[in-house]
């Protein structure tokens, strides 16, 4: 883990591309209107489900933090 901000773990890329295998269709929990979710396996304690967000930019970094906001 890379650190907190507020209650939300940051990850560095790295680690969530091992983790989900490098992000390989079998790791698919869903998709939504801005990106994918996978399930991220860091080891047999640590299980979480991660959104690849696929727009870029400063507009979609504020929605994004606007989403994460909306659930801590």
């Amino acid at each position: 883990m890379a650190g907190k901000k507020g209650s939300v773990a940051v990850i560095e890329y790295r680690l969530l591309e091992a983790a989900t295998n490098g992000f390989q269709e079998n790791n698919v929990l869903g998709e939504g209107g801005r990106g994918r979710v996978y399930k991220a396996s860091f080891d047999d304690k640590f299980i979480a489900a991660v959104k690849k967000i696929d727009d870029i930019g400063v507009d979609a970094e504020r929605k994004f933090e606007n989403e994460v906001d909306w659930l801590v």
